[in-house]
């Protein structure tokens, strides 16, 4: 009996070291979210190296592809020398969900704050968007790998499958 009271506290104590292991990697990540967060508010990008990889992919709300760290910091920059100089980023959510102990993905809703005009000549923004995030942990850092960006069609909104099905079950 006495063995079973300390196997039971020892597993006990040990989940409790995972779940603070695993709540301090997603404040960690989440902290990489607020550094871009950071540099679009501040429309300086020149410190993607502490949280964008060297190698990362990104592709933005009109799908461009920018590959490795170079072409993703370079293009921040020029966009908001241009279109986003005056448009602040605004963080909704973010959820974290670790694929491995050094490997997790973050959806992150935002709001750009603010209309502007498009290289084409439309008139966008003033929307939210959704972005997926891939981290990836090297040398004891989370460092973004990959982002793809969406709008968020409100108009659609109402049409999503899934919660036309949840509303169903209630």
């Amino acid at each position: 009996m006495r063995y079973s009271i300390l196997l039971v506290i020892l597993l006990g104590t040990g989940s409790l070291g995972v779940a603070q292991t695993t709540n301090d990697e997603q404040k960690a990540i989440e902290a990489q979210v607020d550094a871009f967060f950071t540099s679009w508010n501040k429309h300086d990008f020149s410190d993607m190296e502490n949280y964008v990889a060297k190698d990362c992919d990104f592709v933005n709300i009109v799908g461009m592809h920018w590959k490795g760290r170079e072409e993703v910091q370079y293009a921040h920059q020029a966009s908001h020398e241009q279109i986003f100089k005056d448009i602040p980023l605004e963080k909704r959510s973010v959820t974290v969900r670790f694929l491995k102990p050094d490997c997790a993905i973050a959806h992150v809703l935002m709001h750009l704050m603010g209309a502007y005009i498009a290289p084409d000549g439309s008139k966008a923004g003033d929307n939210d968007a959704l972005a997926t995030f891939a981290f990836v942990k090297r040398n004891a850092v989370w460092m973004v790998e990959a982002v793809e960006n969406v709008v968020v069609n409100e108009a659609a909104r109402p049409f999503n499958p899934v919660k036309i099905r949840q509303k169903s079950k209630k």
